[in-house]
């Protein structure tokens, strides 16, 4: 079934109810900040990765109401869920109707206020007010998979999905090829005779040692040069290991999903550092970083 939307008309509040109201809604962005904060204490860099990188598909929310969404979605245990949002009105405008009895995801919407002055009254600074961050109220959204476009949704995905082969890392005599070929001014020193190692580079020579003949410590240790030498974002080599690892492994993903957009990732070693990415990164910096790094990759290489 799908739902209707209610017909408008004005209502009158007592001071009583509207102060009910509002302290209902300010124990409602309570709860929401408290479920967002476990969530992202849970997440792995697998999974920011793959939020980051889903980023692109939202419409007009922040990664930090996105994340909100899906904390809101793992909670419900939404296995439908999608992550494909709009609010009812959009919804709307497009001829996709919400189902009836679905339940509304809660995002933080931002109000503003002008900024006015005795020079900005003028008709001509009319338009070019500033304005001000006031407070946040709670806006309701909904997920694909809520509305009438879901079915279609699910037989165009399954029509991808079909098409796509699963892969394991690639060959790392292939690997090795490639970040010769794109990044010869990085030496290469094989050293397998240590295999309780994995992988150095020293941003001085810009050498890169390999203790083991594994792609995913190769296109790792090339993340390093990468962040360090050439995009110059990564922090102090030794006072910002963690952040610097991080980097690293956002930039492996991303040179692995160069070479084959369809190959599978083993983020092992980066998931030693996920229980500290909310410490060393804002959310801001962390998007710069991906979308400097993917950047790169894909425009330059």
């Amino acid at each position: 079934m799908i739902a209707q939307s209610k017909p408008k008309g004005k209502r009158t509040f007592t001071p009583e109810q509207k102060e009910q109201y509002k302290t209902q809604k300010e124990s409602e962005k309570q709860e929401l900040q408290a479920l967002y904060n476990n969530f992202m204490e849970k997440k792995t860099i697998k999974d920011f990765i793959g939020i980051v990188a889903n980023y692109k598909q939202m419409h007009n929310y922040s990664l930090r109401n996105l994340c909100l969404v899906l904390a809101q979605s793992e909670k419900r245990n939404d296995t439908k869920f999608v992550g494909i949002l709009n609010g009812f009105v959009n919804w709307k405008k497009q001829e996709i109707q919400i189902l009836r009895g679905s339940k509304a995801y809660k995002v933080l919407v931002p109000m503003f206020k002008k900024i006015e002055n005795e020079e900005k009254k003028t008709n001509a600074n009319k338009d070019k007010q500033e304005k001000t961050l006031t407070y946040f109220k709670t806006g309701n959204i909904f997920d694909i998979s809520q509305t009438s476009k879901f079915e279609n949704f699910k037989k165009e995905q399954k029509a991808i999905d079909e098409k796509i082969m699963k892969n394991s890392e690639i060959d790392y005599n292939t690997a090795l090829n490639f970040v010769s070929t794109h990044f010869p001014k990085a030496t290469i020193k094989e050293d397998f005779k240590d295999q309780d190692k994995k992988g150095s580079y020293d941003p001085l020579s810009h050498e890169i040692i390999l203790y083991q003949k594994s792609s995913h410590t190769l296109y790792h240790e090339t993340g390093h040069y990468i962040t360090i030498s050439l995009l110059k974002i990564a922090g102090h080599i030794t006072k910002d290991y963690a952040k610097n690892e991080v980097l690293a492994e956002l930039t492996a993903y991303l040179l692995l999903k160069k070479f084959d957009e369809t190959i599978t990732y083993n983020f092992a070693y980066s998931n030693v550092w996920a229980n500290r990415i909310t410490e060393i990164f804002e959310i801001d910096e962390f998007i710069k970083c991906y979308k400097t790094i993917s950047n790169y990759i894909f425009n330059i290489l």
